[in-house]
């Protein structure tokens, strides 16, 4: 078992015992040199990957909501380092073998939760021309419980209060603030109209060039003007939001996942319209700052033609081009889908009730 005294830690403490988050942790405070040996010792990261075995284990067998948070917590500070830029003093601080090596087993624990939920007689059998597969896809959303979901379309529609959309937004951090770089991230590898699509879609986000249009600056100001600052969203975070957002980075980063993203995406963009118009809606009904509601107003048109563009220059070509591709974008899209059921039926819960949201790791 890795001790952390081997490493020059000077506590003595054995870090993998307190957990594979802790040890995560740990590695921020690692010199170069350290982290370099670190990533020699082939034993300790042994041991690394079977404590990452034996977390998910309780997590997804055991059912321990603990272990659940820890494999989430040890996610998202993972993904947080990839979405953000590091200073050159740590140019030769080079964490990321051990970091793979988490990520590695939690991910494919992670995913393949998601996919075990799914039935394989909804991914197969599916048409194997594009235009008919769009179709067929298109209707798989709406029929979902998470096409047309209670939170959206009655709860936050009819009466949802001012509380209830701070709430929603602080969930809504998961995965809003760093669109623009998993657009970025999904275009790399791909040619022509499919490239061109997700880099239209791209340049929105970056505000076509304006930087006080750039969507990440927009939902700022949401946030902002509907006080969720960073100690609400820390407090009020969810579990299921960050599943969510840690799926979304997940797939992102990964070209082996590329056409899982595309199918997950293409719900996201494609079901942001209905649902935006319920919180520009409830915005203004309280009669809210309405520089706060530009980033949702503006997505209600703009993402409507991004998700015909997108079900029409990305998904449908990739389709006619390998109707294999049709299961894995349908996975994507149904990974979406009952991620998104999840964390919004337990949101719907927390506003109905009022009550305070466990802090997690």
């Amino acid at each position: 078992m890795y001790t952390a005294s081997h490493h020059s830690c000077t506590d003595g403490k054995n870090v993998l015992a307190e957990g594979v988050l802790a040890v995560l942790r740990d590695l921020e405070h690692r010199s170069a040199d350290e982290l370099l040996r670190m990533s020699d010792d082939y034993g300790f990261r042994a041991d690394l990957a079977a404590a990452c075995h034996a977390l998910t284990s309780r997590a997804y067998d055991d059912g321990d909501r603990a272990a659940l948070e820890e494999v989430h917590g040890a996610l998202a500070l993972i993904y947080d380092r990839e979405f953000s830029a590091r200073p050159v003093q740590e140019s030769d601080h080079e964490r990321e073998p051990i970091l793979r090596d988490v990520a590695a087993v939690l991910e494919r624990a992670v995913l393949g939760h998601e996919l075990r939920r799914i039935p394989e007689s909804s991914v197969t059998g599916h048409p194997e021309s594009g235009p008919e597969y769009v179709r067929w896809l298109k209707a798989v959303i709406s029929d979902h419980p998470a096409g047309w979901h209670p939170l959206y379309h009655r709860h936050l529609a009819e009466h949802g209060s001012t509380d209830d959309l701070r709430l929603l937004l602080a969930q809504e951090t998961s995965l809003d603030p760093r669109f623009d770089d998993i657009l970025a991230l999904l275009q790399i590898g791909r040619h022509g109209a499919e490239k061109m699509e997700i880099a239209a879609n791209y340049w929105d986000e970056m505000g076509n060039g304006e930087p006080a249009g750039v969507h990440t600056t927009l939902f700022s100001q949401a946030l902002e003007a509907i006080g969720a600052d960073s100690a609400y969203i820390r407090r009020e975070f969810l579990l299921e939001a960050g599943i969510s957002g840690n799926i979304s980075a997940c797939l992102a980063l990964s070209r082996r996942h590329y056409h899982k993203a595309v199918g997950y995406f293409g719900v996201t963009e494609y079901l942001a319209p209905r649902r935006f118009r319920c919180v520009v809606d409830a915005w203004r009904r309280h009669d809210l700052d309405e520089v706060g509601i530009v980033y949702h107003d503006l997505h209600i048109g703009v993402d409507a033609g991004h998700a015909a563009g997108w079900f029409k220059n990305v998904i449908g070509p990739l389709v006619s081009a390998d109707p294999a591709a049709g299961r894995d974008i349908a996975l994507g899209a149904m990974i979406r889908l009952n991620t998104s059921r999840d964390y919004l039926d337990t949101l719907l819960e927390r506003m109905r009730a009022g009550a305070p949201v466990p802090t997690g790791v």
